[in-house]
């Protein structure tokens, strides 16, 4: 009775889903915004041209994990509501070591604004995702930003959460949480560094929580 009882305990714990190993990451961001066409301040008729390039190195991949370049117009709407509208690229190392490429087309708005001191985004982005082996996927991402800025702050505090739907079958397998520091290199030019608890759900269903170093450097243009 005894060894079968055992039996029955050790099976139970290899049923259950164990954690999966999670990583230290870097993540660097760099986001540059050309001016299409100017107005005095973020409303209608402004139009910017976006470039962005993201870089993550882990220890799972031994160095460089994926690169990402992101390019499209930004259409602002009113001084509350702009919408991108972009194409993506990256590659992916995966577990044998070779890189895998992804292009998406997205769909972005972007509800922003303040309230006394606090700033905030909230940016929805749908994901139309082709792999190399010709898979095609749909996801959904939201992702909320907070600002601690009063007018004229040189540095400012920042929180922020994003949340990742699959949605063509796997649901939400993803969040990231991020806090961190944001600095006014000028102007235009604001440097973020941020620490991300990212969760991630992988193939057999498990989760791990990765600890992630966040660089962040965004360039914008000037009014009119």
């Amino acid at each position: 009775m005894r060894r079968r009882i055992a039996v029955l305990v050790c099976s139970s714990l290899l049923a259950v889903p164990r954690p999966a190993r999670a990583d230290g990451e870097l993540w660097v961001w760099v986001e540059n915004r050309v001016p299409v066409l100017r107005a005095e301040r973020p409303t209608f008729p402004r139009i910017d041209w976006r470039f962005v390039g993201d870089f993550r190195v882990n220890k799972r991949s031994e160095g460089l994990n994926q690169a990402f370049l992101r390019t499209g117009p930004l259409f602002f709407v009113t001084d509350w509501l702009f919408v991108a509208t972009q194409g993506t690229v990256y590659a992916d190392r995966v577990k044998d070591g070779v890189h895998q490429t992804e292009a998406r087309t997205e769909l972005e708005p972007n509800l922003f604004g303040r309230i006394g001191d606090f700033t905030f985004n909230d940016r929805s982005r749908f994901e139309s995702r082709w792999r190399t082996d010709s898979e095609h996927r749909w996801r959904y991402r939201n992702q909320l930003r907070i600002n601690y800025a009063p007018v004229g702050a040189k540095w400012i505090p920042y929180a922020w959460n994003e949340v990742l739907w699959d949605l063509s079958g796997l649901g939400v397998n993803q969040n990231r949480l991020q806090f961190g520091l944001a600095r006014m290199l000028n102007t235009t030019t604001r440097l973020d560094v941020g620490y991300m608890i990212r969760s991630r759900e992988d193939a057999m269903g498990n989760w791990a929580h990765d600890h992630i170093l966040n660089l962040y450097l965004f360039l914008d243009p000037p009014p009119r």
